[in-house]
């Protein structure tokens, strides 16, 4: 009976020690629990006319740039957190990445957040790439929206949700939550310089938002550094959802002396249909540097969620221009209208 109990008691020690043991390396998966894997894939068949250039196929990301990211945090106790995102695009229809220089050149930065709000260093949005999505995107994306294109049009100009609006070796800052109210910061250094060039490229944005039941506005000032005059960006935008409908509207410039003078202004609607939306929005560009170099932007959309990841769509875009202006998905030559269309499969993981 001694002997049974003896033995009894080892298989326990046994099991303890092996559970101790299991929970050592469970504990480290746990721990990275709180990283996550996302992304989208999106695809369209395309189809593009401006003067004699005319083209058909696959296309990616009409609706959203494919992308793959990693982000997540860290509980530090006392309210502080470590964050991070890293985060890639590529082009579905090849494969290839979207850039060739970057290995995630979409964001790739490290900050801390707490009471005192947050603050991150390495390649970031500027405010002007998540502001415009929050006020000028009635149709979305970068190819057929007509704000994101028009403004991409103009030499550098940052208040858009593209490349230019993301930024190398940058420190941002964003104020904790206060209610309605919220704002940030951003200061890059862009390129690494020493002596007399230090500082010749650098780049500075603030922004700040205020959201009162149905309506939400906000502004932005960009500030690049460039060799003969800086490049001065100003936006004011804002949405009001009556529910039925939600309309969107923002108006920017962006001035160097010499080198750009131009206002983009921006009309959009949503409007919620069962599953479906109907979108539609009007972006005019007028340019006071060149002569005849204005465009007009109209752009048409029905998106239907199969799902809350999955989601079709059709797209239209006609854009128009002055006689010395060319712009759209395929315009080439000067005063010629751009015409493109696109139907595709957006899906979020």
């Amino acid at each position: 009976m001694t002997q049974d109990l003896i033995k009894r008691g080892i298989e326990m020690k046994k099991k303890l020690l092996v559970a101790a043991a299991a929970s050592l390396v469970v504990a480290p998966v746990f721990a990275q629990s709180n990283v996550k894997i996302y992304g989208i894939v999106d695809a369209g068949i395309g189809y593009g006319k401006a003067g004699d250039t005319t083209f058909n196929g696959v296309v990616s990301g009409p609706y959203s740039a494919p992308r793959i990211g990693f982000k997540g945090s860290e509980d530090l106790g006392g309210g502080l957190k470590a964050e991070f995102a890293l985060e890639q695009g590529f082009s579905i229809d090849t494969g290839a990445p979207a850039s060739a220089t970057r290995q995630f050149h979409r964001q790739a930065w490290v900050g801390l957040s707490g009471d005192f709000g947050s603050v991150g260093l390495g390649r970031q949005y500027a405010p002007g790439y998540n502001y415009s999505l929050k006020f000028s995107q009635a149709v979305p994306g970068a190819t057929f929206n007509s704000q994101a294109f028009l403004t991409n049009s103009i030499p550098g100009a940052s208040i858009q949700p593209g490349t230019d609006a993301r930024w190398d070796n940058s420190i941002t800052y964003k104020l904790p939550k206060m209610g309605a109210f919220s704002a940030e910061a951003i200061y890059s250094f862009q390129t690494a310089e020493s002596g007399d060039d230090r500082g010749q490229d650098d780049k500075m944005g603030v922004a700040a938002a205020y959201a009162a039941g149905p309506v939400t506005v906000g502004a932005i000032y960009h500030n690049s550094r460039r060799a003969k005059d800086n490049l001065k960006e100003i936006y004011l935008g804002g949405t009001m959802d009556f529910g039925v409908a939600k309309l969107s509207a923002s108006y920017q410039t962006a001035k160097e002396n010499g080198v750009v003078d131009a206002q983009v202004a921006y009309l959009g609607v949503v409007v919620p249909v069962g599953k479906g939306k109907i979108h539609a929005d009007i972006g005019r560009l007028s340019d006071d540097e060149n002569a005849d170099n204005d465009s007009t932007s109209l752009s048409l959309a029905y998106t239907y969620g199969l799902s809350k990841r999955t989601t079709v769509y059709v797209m239209a875009n006609r854009t128009t221009n002055d006689d010395n202006a060319a712009r759209g998905v395929l315009a080439t030559d000067d005063g010629a209208a751009s015409t493109s269309l696109a139907a595709g499969l957006r899906h979020t993981f």
